[in-house]
């Protein structure tokens, strides 16, 4: 098997390739949510109740749902799927039941095409 790269913060957040575990896809979608809703804080008029967005918003959002995007792909690869059924998170109610059961169902022991264990990046 081919050398293996150390994995990153960056890596785990952005990156395609590789593996990530529960814990990873959890606290990465926790956060990712935790941007969003504090992004919309401030925004939210108290007497309308109406949600102005900055115009970095969409920006910002774009950037989260990447993120998103990313930790599902590695999730996915932690259990010998191609990122490709990653496109199912945007059907909606599939998405949800999919989101749900990616997250608890434990990946592969060992490893497997696109790496050699969890929390690490795909060879080089």
């Amino acid at each position: 098997m081919a050398a293996q790269r150390a994995p990153t913060l960056l890596w785990a957040l952005l990156g395609l390739d590789g593996r990530v575990n529960r814990e990873v896809f959890w606290l990465g979608n926790i956060g990712c949510g935790l941007v969003a809703v504090a992004m919309m804080m401030p925004s939210i008029s108290p007497d309308t109740g109406a949600v102005q967005l900055a115009p970095l918003s969409p920006f910002v959002f774009l950037g989260l749902l990447w993120t998103e995007v990313a930790l599902a792909v590695k999730r996915l690869h932690d259990k010998s799927l191609s990122g490709w059924f990653a496109i199912a998170f945007a059907i909606p109610l599939i998405g949800v039941i999919a989101f749900v059961v990616l997250g608890l169902m434990p990946g592969d022991k060992g490893g497997n095409k696109y790496a050699a264990t969890s929390n690490a990046r795909g060879p080089v």
